[in-house]
């Protein structure tokens, strides 16, 4: 891999996480929940709670991190090119205060985690999703889209050494939820009016793009080990392109609904795996009746055998909710991290011994 690329973790044993989305508006009690089922050797996540309303949102809360962009509220979603407003202001304060807190609990701990993952809207996604001062998408105009992935790649950048710095993380995995990146690429996001549709994103800006986004948040990272991992709709009847695409631009791992995947599909993620990358694969979702532990290893197993994979490659494998919590609550976000942790531990054990 180029070395302008995102370093990929160098763990090779099969662990649980989640989501980052939590229910409710207690952060700290999040917290207990996440730090009590996500602790080593597993793979502990910075909570939201889109509960507390604006500037929780998805959208507010990945444009809080524009470095040098002002935003603001419209009744028709977030605009750019702004002096701060009210809610941007809202969302950089929820977010500081997020981190400071995630200090105070790490610095409570007698042994604090060095590994986290974050989850953030992909750069195309929010992109897609945030407006210029005359109404339109920023997606539409080509300096301003170029304008806000760079801001969002240098603020993503000083969020990570801002949590190593009041920290002891040291090693962080970065979802990037992109469910807009197929319609950017087939020009089927709609104009704000919406009479028409907005000109599609050639591959070869999005690919360019990324490579650049990547190289920011993996430049000067002081000791820092930082992860990609990108989620795609899997129900996107061309997932294998987007995969392809964002695997060339250096994306390390992929999130993978099962139930999505096609026979297709699935050879691309035996390829994924063949090729040295992670999948972080969706198996349990919130409110299913969870099965045994031995029922859900072989659930496992088996398309994995069938993709001729070896038990020696199941360290490839993180298993992540189907879903995350938003709507959950607190007792179910525990039952259904405890068994995926037990079936994680499970199959770490069935590669131990193969």
């Amino acid at each position: 891999m180029p070395e302008q690329e995102l370093q990929v973790a160098e763990r090779h044993d099969v662990h649980a996480t989640a989501f980052c989305q939590f229910p409710g508006t207690d952060p700290l009690a999040i917290h207990e929940v996440v730090r009590g089922e996500l602790g080593e050797p597993n793979l502990a996540v910075f909570p939201q709670l889109p509960d507390r309303g604006v500037g929780a949102d998805a959208v507010g809360r990945s444009a809080a991190l524009l470095a040098d962009l002002g935003f603001d509220l419209q009744p028709h979603g977030w605009r750019i090119g702004v002096t701060d407003g009210i809610d941007a202001r809202r969302a950089r304060s929820i977010l500081r205060s997020d981190e400071n807190l995630l200090a105070d609990v790490l610095g409570a701990e007698a042994r604090p985690a060095q590994r986290l993952k974050l989850t953030l809207l992909g750069p195309w996604t929010l992109a897609a999703s945030l407006y210029l001062p005359n109404g339109e998408r920023v997606i539409s105009d080509h300096g301003a889209r170029r304008d806000v992935v760079e801001s969002y790649a240098h603020g993503a950048r000083e969020q990570l050494d801002r949590l190593a710095r009041i920290t002891s993380l040291a090693d962080f995995t970065i979802q990037l939820d992109e469910p807009l990146l197929g319609d950017v690429l087939d020009g089927t996001i709609s104009t704000a009016s919406g009479y028409r549709t907005l000109r599609s994103i050639p591959r070869a800006e999005v690919r360019s793009s990324y490579e650049q986004f990547f190289k920011v948040l993996g430049g000067d990272s002081q000791g820092q080990r930082v992860a990609s991992l990108l989620n795609l709709p899997t129900q996107d009847e061309h997932w294998i392109k987007r995969v392809d695409l964002l695997h060339q631009a250096g994306a390390g791992a992929m999130v993978i609904d099962p139930s999505g995947l096609t026979h297709r599909k699935w050879e691309r993620v035996a390829g994924l795996v063949e090729g040295g990358d992670r999948v972080f694969l969706q198996v349990l979702a919130p409110s299913e009746r969870a099965p045994g532990v031995v029922e859900a290893v072989n659930s496992i197993l088996r398309p994995w055998r069938q993709l001729g994979l070896g038990l020696g490659q199941l360290g490839a494998l993180t298993l992540m909710p189907r879903g995350d919590f938003s709507r959950s609550s607190s007792a179910q976000a525990i039952e259904n991290l405890q068994r995926l942790a037990s079936y994680a531990q499970a199959l770490e054990q069935t590669r131990v011994d193969a």
